[in-house]
């Protein structure tokens, strides 16, 4: 038995177990390794009563184009085989043609397994696709799981029999078999990342350190392939003694987990929640930073999707509807109530009172009230949302804090710090209401008359306790 059709026999005996009765799509391009991995199938299927569909998409990219979907008919008729042919009509962009033949490919594989009952499609990369694809993501910075390459199977339902053929015997299986094969003259231009990698750097890497280089790539990812097969196992068990049913992920449990599973935990809890594709590696660093001891506020996620840190959990916040409001400044004046119905505020102000306490009998147990030195008023006594550059000085403190970096300690939702009502007295910010009380018309020894403010929500938005 030829070297190429021993290997695609065993790789079958591991991807299809129980052969008897099943249904195998064969993808054929036309190209070498595609027509090759089938051929090898044909001879391999009768003694496994395996069914074989060769399935071709035609993408339109190219002149040949037509050309290779003739050659791939004529082999179907040698083979006897059936042959599904999907054409496809290009989009007008260039940019990601790529990716859209990938996607549209998939596509179809996946429409033509469930329309015709197959259980299984069979794909024809190769050892030398494998060593490719590991040495472009080693290049792109890729962890471990982009290490591990392209796994044999995938999905339960895509299958990889050729990863342990190399190129070469493939070349020598075809001139054996004296089958024809069509060459994608793209496959050669160096403007590509891949080609570049296939026709320069492996063979420098061949003949600079070892003629073995595409061997020793694909072993690299077997070897991660299975690491990361029982890691990813590890995390899901895990998983589920970090996160609780309402989806909320204790920070207490991810840091009873090992180091090494805490990343995976994190990006399975993500995964879970629909955040998936747009995802990167970057995103999921900001994330562990959050979860970790001293991380605080929020992650901006893809598509407006944020992880927020509330006290020793994270949780996963949708993406906010923001509306578009129009800026308030309204006057308070003692016995005055004040509503802002665009904004969803109450503000409530007392008439002037006397004031005969010592001044720490101001401080109020309710943190939407304060109390301010009657006499401050005359300067002028406002309500608005912040303005960039706002900054308040706490009372009790000598130096200043930006107002936005008292919304984000004190946990007020993103959403909502655009209306949020300020309240001053002259140009100083004298209160961030449920926040920060000022320095500005504080109670004194000397106080006094005062006056009591009150700001709510509305009933209908909700209180922000």
């Amino acid at each position: 038995m030829l070297s190429l059709m021993r290997k695609v026999s065993v790789a079958l005996s591991r991807l299809l177990p129980e052969p008897q009765g099943k249904r195998l799509g064969v993808a054929v391009s036309g190209g070498p390794d595609s027509v090759a991995l089938c051929d090898a199938l044909v001879q391999l299927a009768p003694a496994r009563g395996i069914q074989l569909t060769v399935l071709h998409v035609n993408h339109r990219l190219r002149p040949q184009a037509d050309a290779e979907q003739q050659l791939v008919e004529q082999l179907c008729r040698r083979w006897q085989l059936p042959c599904l042919v999907e054409v496809l009509s290009p989009p007008e962009r260039h940019s990601g043609i790529e990716a859209w033949a990938r996607q549209e490919r998939y596509r179809f594989f996946q429409r033509v397994r469930d329309d015709h009952g197959l259980d299984a499609v069979a794909v024809a990369h190769t050892l030398d696709d494998q060593a490719e694809t590991v040495l472009f993501r080693l290049l792109r910075g890729a962890a471990r799981r982009g290490l591990a390459g392209m796994p044999a199977t995938r999905g339960g339902w895509l299958i990889r029999p050729l990863l342990d053929c190399s190129r070469q015997e493939v070349m020598a299986y075809l001139g054996t078999r004296q089958l024809p094969y069509t060459v994608d003259p793209s496959n050669a231009d160096l403007r590509y990342t891949r080609n570049k990698i296939r026709h320069l750097l492996l063979p420098f890497l061949a003949r600079e350190f070892t003629p073995r280089i595409c061997s020793h790539l694909a072993n690299l990812a077997k070897v991660m392939r299975d690491e990361e097969d029982w890691l990813e196992a590890q995390a899901r068990a895990a998983y589920m003694r970090v996160v609780a049913p309402s989806q909320v992920l204790s920070l207490v449990c991810l840091q009873a987990e090992p180091a090494a599973l805490r990343m995976r935990i994190l990006r399975h809890w993500l995964e879970q929640n629909g955040q998936t594709g747009e995802l990167g590696f970057v995103h999921l660093e900001a994330v562990a930073r959050l979860s970790a001891p001293g991380g605080r506020g929020q992650v901006t996620l893809p598509r407006g999707v944020s992880v927020q840190r509330v006290g020793n959990t994270l949780r996963i916040a949708p993406p906010a509807r923001i509306e578009t409001l129009s800026p308030y400044c309204c006057v308070l004046t003692p016995g005055q109530e004040v509503v802002l119905p665009q904004a969803g505020w109450r503000v409530m102000v007392s008439p002037l009172q006397p004031w005969n306490d010592p001044p720490h009998s101001a401080r109020s147990a309710d943190r939407w009230q304060a109390i301010f030195d009657g006499a401050c008023l005359g300067q002028g006594f406002f309500v608005r949302p912040m303005q960039p550059g706002d900054r308040i000085r706490p009372l009790g403190m000598q130096g200043h804090r930006k107002v936005h970096d008292v919304f984000i300690d004190a946990k007020i939702p993103r959403h909502h710090r655009q209306a949020f009502p300020l309240i001053l007295i002259g140009q100083e910010i004298a209160w961030v209401p449920g926040c920060v009380r000022g320095e500005t018309a504080r109670i004194t020894a000397a106080t006094r008359c005062i006056c009591r403010v009150t700001v709510n929500p509305l009933p209908e938005k909700g209180k922000l306790c």
